[in-house]
């Protein structure tokens, strides 16, 4: 008998949680002028209203991801996606600029799990060939939230207002939420006795490899002596730094640099979203191909977000440089294409060394993104000021990139995390185990 796909659908809903995310993070530049107008707020206030979103973002990311890997990620995913959809719901209740700042750091903090815990669901779910795919897909339908949602905010405002455009948007999240545990099960098996719609044969697919001990303690700081680890989280800022560049700088470079007005820098500054959409998709299943075709899991992971990264690297500076907007617009999209076919192999190195710790090192990983995430505005704009020149902030990112990639020649996704630090089980957890055993 053939494996049942029961895997995909898993992969399916935890997509769309992926494209909620963004839907409600980026849902409030849309609104700006409205807010602005209302409350009379100066680019400074805002620009303090966009960021601390990012303080409790990155503040949260390895406490929900431990949480999720300890109590699984039916009941964590469920919890702080409701959460974040209340939160989302209450933003259209703010009265001024200390309950707005209030509302974004209590959302932030709720979103902060996001990624890690959706991690953690789908490390008992995907087979390790599937995982580059798995978390290509994802972060494409994220991308993919990033470009739809001004347009479906837009219409929403032009309907209903902004603060009912937060309602709408707040609804997406709190369904998906009590589905999500209602139907989702922490494992194959688990789904099985619920459901009964998965059969043995694809059970035994996705549990090839894995190993059948029980699950030993990884505290935090025994973590943090892995190289491989810090090789990880040291690269991926460098691909975060650049990719929120073009979430807050790109549309002022377009209306600025090149002279466009509101509506066709919109539509210009949606198409590298777009470009890294099947980016993110191509780079995951790409890798996993080459490891199904070769047996070579470090060479598939290197080869792909290397490549993809030196291609970002290489288009930068051209974007910069270009004299047209069209031309501008279509190197920077092949950058970010380049650029998102490595994001999806970073998140698959997180299934193919944390295994059950997954959720925790998807934590600690983006935690260390989230700073630069943080810090790249700031930067672009310090470099900007200083030089008056729209070429070298690109120059810098430029380079990022090129750091990222070097330093995946330190990442091993061929060594968990079990084998590196040479965990080993206590003795009571041996017992339990021979015990088992016998029975």
């Amino acid at each position: 008998m053939k494996p049942s796909r029961m895997r995909y659908a898993v992969l399916f809903i935890v997509c769309l949680v992926y494209l909620i995310t963004y839907l409600d993070r980026v849902n409030l530049s849309v609104a700006a002028p409205n807010i602005i107008g209302e409350f009379g707020l100066s680019k400074l206030q805002w620009g303090l209203v966009l960021s601390v979103f990012s303080w409790t973002y990155t503040m949260g990311q390895v406490p929900i991801g431990m949480l999720a890997d300890k109590y699984g990620a039916r009941i964590v995913l469920a919890v702080i996606v409701i959460a974040w959809g209340t939160m989302t719901a209450l933003t259209g209740l703010v009265w001024g600029l200390g309950s707005l700042i209030a509302a974004r750091l209590a959302f932030g903090l709720c979103e902060a799990g996001a990624f890690p815990a959706a991690t953690r669901a789908l490390a008992p779910w995907i087979p390790k060939t599937e995982r580059g795919f798995a978390q290509g897909v994802t972060h494409g339908f994220a991308r993919f939230g990033g470009a739809v949602t001004p347009v479906i905010a837009a219409v929403a405002i032009s309907y209903f207002g902004w603060r009912d455009m937060f309602y709408v948007f707040s609804s997406f999240a709190i369904v998906w939420g009590i589905f999500w545990y209602a139907w989702y099960r922490d494992t194959p098996r688990e789904f099985q006795d619920k459901w009964g719609k998965i059969n043995q044969e694809e059970i035994n697919y996705i549990e090839e490899g894995y190993s059948k001990t029980k699950k030993i303690k990884l505290p935090f700081r025994v973590l943090l002596k892995s190289r491989n680890m810090w090789a990880l989280a040291l690269s991926y800022p460098c691909y975060c730094y650049v990719v929120w560049i073009y979430m807050t700088w790109l549309p002022q470079f377009l209306a600025e640099a090149h002279g466009l007005a509101t509506v066709k820098m919109g539509i210009f500054a949606s198409l590298p979203l777009l470009a890294g959409t099947v980016g993110d998709t191509l780079g995951g299943w790409l890798s996993d191909r080459i490891w199904q075709h070769t047996g070579r899991g470090k060479f598939s992971r290197r080869v792909v977000a290397m490549t993809g990264l030196l291609v970002a690297a290489a288009f930068m500076i051209p974007g910069a440089m270009a004299s047209t907007p069209g031309w501008a617009i279509f190197f920077l999209a092949c950058a970010l294409f380049g650029q998102e076919m490595a994001v999806g192999v970073y998140w698959a190195v997180c299934l193919d060394i944390g295994h059950e710790y997954s959720g925790t090192v998807s934590g600690l990983m983006n935690t260390m993104g989230g700073v630069t995430s943080a810090m790249s505005p700031l930067v672009f704009a310090a470099i900007l000021q200083f030089t008056g020149s729209w070429v070298y902030p690109f120059i810098v990112a430029s380079a990022m990139l090129v750091i990222g990639a070097l330093l995946w020649l330190r990442i091993d996704p061929e060594k968990p995390l079990v084998d590196e630090l040479n965990l080993k089980a206590s003795p009571a957890q041996r017992l339990d185990e021979m015990t088992r055993e016998t029975v």
